[in-house]
């Protein structure tokens, strides 16, 4: 197991590397699927929902502010999106955590609920500072859908990796 100090030293380099491949990775599948489907990967929120039981909801909740205000920065050019989107939803887990005994049954759930709510979050305030106009029908068939799919895939294969990494003694 890896002290709780030295995990404090690496989560946000992890967290931004994460980012970073989660954005080329949403880019690489909007062009397979020729921009008919838009998986979002959330690796990023895998890892918090990891490392939620083993570090502290401060610097969780600093470390989710910091890195939405990057993401935001980097994708969008408007900062807020992501800046409330990202530690509402570590907020939530944090909620969660506290109510719900978690192990991997219930991370798996966790985790749809959680990239649904940062989904819905992020398109709503789009919608509401009318940086975009969105069809419900349209954002469930083309983008949740096969978010929550390819999320459900990846929970299911990083899932233990990320457990371990951030599992503290």
């Amino acid at each position: 197991m890896i002290r709780k100090e030295n995990v404090r030293y690496y989560a946000p380099i992890v967290f931004f590397l994460l980012m970073l491949i989660d954005g080329q990775t949403t880019k690489m599948l909007e062009t397979w699927t020729d921009n008919v489907y838009f998986a979002n990967v959330h690796f990023m929120l895998l890892a918090f929902l990891m490392a939620v039981p083993n570090l502290s909801k401060r610097y969780l909740l600093i470390t989710s502010l910091v890195l939405g205000m990057i993401c935001d920065s980097y994708y969008i050019g408007i900062i807020g999106i992501y800046t409330v989107a990202l530690p509402a939803t570590v907020m939530l887990m944090y909620t969660f955590s506290q109510v719900v005994h978690t192990n991997m049954l219930t991370g798996f759930f966790g985790m749809i609920i959680f990239v649904t709510v940062y989904e819905l979050v992020a398109v709503t305030l789009q919608v509401i500072f009318q940086l975009s106009v969105v069809s419900p029908v349209v954002f469930i068939a083309s983008v949740l859908g096969p978010t929550l799919l390819f999320n459900m895939l990846i929970f299911v294969l990083f899932a233990y990796l990320f457990k371990k990494l951030f599992a503290t003694a």
